[in-house]
């Protein structure tokens, strides 16, 4: 048995009905005539059924299961399930004709509104054919308890190959052995010396967060005179907008791409980052589906940007900070926002750098955890969910955008080629919008998740998106001297 994290425990104790945490990829493949022809006789789910069953062993958290001591005292621990079923997990669905992209993100939508069941391994697959243009979509998801969306997306280079011919694997060294049910005693014994051993976790962590602050205030420079009020980092500075209430369990999902290379010439013509340019056009679609929706908030929107802090041999599902962004949706110009975001992400990233901000997460979750008992936790909130209390309290974001970098190289199936791989971060109470984006090829995969209620018309973000991209492009052909392509 492997003892759960602090931090990927905080995931299993965050959930409720109205917010799984679960991360999603939607794979799109496109069917060729590739590899060896015996294979391309199979049915698609035969194959791919056969893939996972030979490479599960590459992928560890997919044959393991959360136990936890009687009355939700003790701590969690993952254990290799003695009744793992390959066939709970992977299931076939079809897509009605006409099959398009537009019906594929409703059942996407339906996929991403249930919870994982905790007496099995978390996460489940689906295969999902009829899709247009003889495509396939399989869709994933995966509580983020098990593993962070960095992680999740490295399962593209596990169940795919580079070449359409395959690839031979060696079987693992020793044969899978799945544990054994651990019992009521001990259980209780481990509950017993996890309570025993909090005070002093907790003295340790507490430590951990005072230096850090007080490290990040000494080598903090002094302001300059023009410093800007938003740098101050007030933790109440969100607006209100649609998006920011009680969720609810329904899910929608807009699902979109745009050539990579755009995103790469915009970022080089005015010397940002990929990150920025992305951020950038998010803001213009946020800020046409606000106008839409009831009219722009008086202040910048306050996005949460994951970074990733993973160490090589890091074990954890789950080694993510955060900083904090504020997106200028009052400015009217493009190109003026895409350069405020590059101020402001740069000013975040050192604020971010001193003292050890990396930790920032883990070392709160260590508090937290070793302070309380999950059931504490897990009661505090379903309270805050069923009372809808994220409806009377301000909130501490607006969203979560979020950018990975996906694989760079195709990959295929014996008869089909990886294309789009889009990405969905789950929402949280008070934030009904979580927006993802994936390099993927030669694309970049947008996928934004949303809580139905809250945000109607999700696709009309990943549309003011797609549309922001294309200002963009435009400006920087200018800003280079190039022709109008128009």
């Amino acid at each position: 048995m492997i003892p759960v994290s602090n931090l990927d425990a905080a995931m299993l104790y965050a959930e409720t009905l109205e917010m799984p945490m679960h991360t999603m990829g939607i794979l799109i493949l496109e069917r060729h005539e590739l590899g060896d022809a015996s294979e391309r006789e199979l049915p698609a789910f035969e194959v791919t059924r056969r893939v996972f069953a030979e490479r599960i062993h590459l992928i560890p958290p997919f044959r393991r299961r959360v136990v936890q001591g009687p009355l939700q005292i003790g701590d969690p621990h993952w254990i290799e399930d003695p009744e793992f079923d390959l066939d709970r997990h992977l299931v076939h669905a079809s897509l009605p004709a006409p099959g398009t992209m537009r019906q594929l993100c409703d059942l996407v939508g339906t996929f991403a509104s249930t919870r994982l069941s905790r007496d099995r391994p978390l996460w489940k697959a689906v295969l999902v054919d009829g899709l247009e243009g003889d495509r396939l979509a399989l869709m994933m998801k995966i509580h983020h308890a098990a593993m962070d969306g960095g992680r999740a997306a490295a399962i593209a280079g596990e169940l795919l190959d580079t070449s359409p011919e395959g690839r031979d694997f060696t079987p693992p060294d020793e044969p899978w052995i799945p544990d054994r049910e651990p019992s009521i005693p001990w259980l209780a014994a481990d509950t017993l010396r996890t309570l025993i051993g909090k005070p002093r976790r907790a003295f340790e962590a507490a430590a951990k967060v005072t230096s850090s602050v007080r490290t990040r205030a000494s080598s903090r420079p002094p302001p300059p005179p023009s410093e800007e009020p938003a740098d101050k980092g007030s933790l109440f500075e969100s607006p209100p907008t649609p998006f920011n209430r009680a969720l609810t369990p329904n899910r929608s999902v807009s699902l979109v791409d745009v050539p990579f290379d755009d995103v790469k010439a915009i970022k080089r013509a005015f010397d940002t980052s990929v990150n920025d340019v992305v951020l950038a056009a998010c803001t213009g679609s946020l800020r046409a589906w606000l106008s839409a929706h009831g009219g722009l908030p008086e202040r910048p929107l306050v996005a949460t940007v994951p970074v990733s802090v993973r160490h090589e041999g890091d074990s954890a599902a789950n080694r993510v900070s955060v900083i904090r962004v504020h997106l200028p949706i009052q400015l009217d110009d493009p190109v003026e926002r895409l350069m405020a975001i590059n101020e402001e992400t740069a000013r975040q990233k050192k604020r971010h750098g001193r003292g050890g901000g990396g930790d920032v997460l883990k070392n709160f979750a260590d508090i937290v955890n070793n302070v309380t008992v999950p059931w504490i936790m897990t009661h505090a909130m379903s309270l805050l969910s069923s009372q809808h209390l994220a409806d009377r309290l301000p909130p501490l974001w607006n969203l979560v955008i979020s950018n990975i970098a996906g694989p760079a190289v195709p990959l295929y199936t014996t008869d089909a080629m990886l294309t789009h791989l889009f990405p969905l971060g789950p929402v949280q109470q008070g934030s009904g919008l979580n927006i993802t984006v994936m390099s993927a090829i030669d694309r970049l995969c947008f996928g934004a998740l949303a809580c139905s209620e809250l945000v109607p018309d999700v696709e009309d973000i990943g549309t003011g998106f797609v549309d922001e991209i294309a200002r963009l492009k435009e400006r920087a052909r200018c800003h280079a001297g190039e022709p109008n392509a128009g």
